[in-house]
């Protein structure tokens, strides 16, 4: 096979490259032809995919959910060639919810006797998204990490911001409208593709990247004493046994607020918007799973 692998060389704190020199290696071992592309700057990824050719008949992607969203974004439509992500970031929703190995022999038996799922997309505007988008809260912390991120990010990395974003939050509480149908308010709200978030817990526990349907996670306060029970909630129980949290299901997702609300699409702050417009694509992009 001709495999093309797409790799953030800095991930990982720069283990990158050397995960992408191991795959490569453990490939052409294996009678496969491979190109490796070392992306080098911030859309790279997103405008090599773009120019995939109908001779690659495998992608893969080596990087953190960054990278994910990047190729996403550069996917042509009727984009037809399998993909797979080799996880090396921090969270890796992805990757979490698809089982999917860190290992290159791993990842090299998978490109050779995988399966292939038809995954969903959604959009906000002209971005697209595979995993999760939050308003409110969530993307109040996402923009605090993006003002201070030098290099990797770990867990420990949204302690601050975490508290930045209590101190001064995103004060609307904004209408949240499913399928057309308005649902509820709240101060924070999660549209998922997938069950992971943050890579901690299973927070959107029916979703998935082909169930052709959104999971939705509408949280009615956000302060530091409900952020404790959420996230205990969220990583021991059910975190829609709370009162006043709600789960919807739908494929349009429409958020409304009187004052801006900050966005985020699988961990990328995309602003300020009083009204956002989500809407899922079904079934657009192959993934190659175990």
């Amino acid at each position: 096979m001709n495999i093309l692998i797409i790799g953030n060389p800095i991930a990982s704190g720069g283990d990158g490259e050397k995960k992408i020199c191991e795959l490569q290696s453990i490939l052409e071992n294996r009678g496969h032809t491979v190109e490796p592309y070392l992306t080098q700057y911030a859309g790279d990824g997103k405008e090599r995919i773009s120019q995939v050719t109908s001779e690659v008949d495998r992608v893969v992607i080596v990087g953190g959910d960054g990278t994910v969203n990047e190729i996403i974004n550069g996917i042509p439509q009727g984009f037809s060639i399998p993909i797979i992500q080799m996880p090396m970031g921090n969270a890796n929703l992805l990757a979490h919810d698809l089982d999917l190995p860190e290992s290159a022999v791993k990842v090299a038996d998978i490109l050779e006797k995988g399966r292939v799922v038809m995954a969903d997309v959604a959009k906000m505007n002209n971005d697209s998204f595979i995993m999760v988008a939050g308003a409110g809260f969530d993307a109040r912390v996402t923009e605090e990490v993006k003002k201070i991120r030098r290099g990797r990010v770990s867990n420990l990395s949204y302690i601050m911001p975490i508290f930045r974003a209590l101190i001064n939050p995103a004060h609307s509480r904004f209408d949240v409208v499913v399928d057309g149908a308005k649902c509820t308010r709240g101060a924070m709200v999660l549209v998922c593709n997938v069950r992971n978030y943050g890579g901690i817990c299973d927070i959107a526990f029916d979703a998935g990247v082909d169930t052709r349907v959104l999971d939705i996670i509408v949280f009615p306060h956000m302060n530091l004493l409900s952020l404790l029970r959420y996230g205990v909630y969220a990583k021991f129980s059910r975190v829609t046994r709370l009162r006043g949290v709600k789960y919807f299901k739908g494929k349009i997702v429409d958020i409304d607020s009187v004052t801006p609300i900050p966005v985020e699409l699988d961990g990328d702050f995309k602003g300020w918007h009083s009204h956002v417009s989500i809407q899922l694509e079904s079934g657009c992009v192959p993934l190659l799973i175990p």
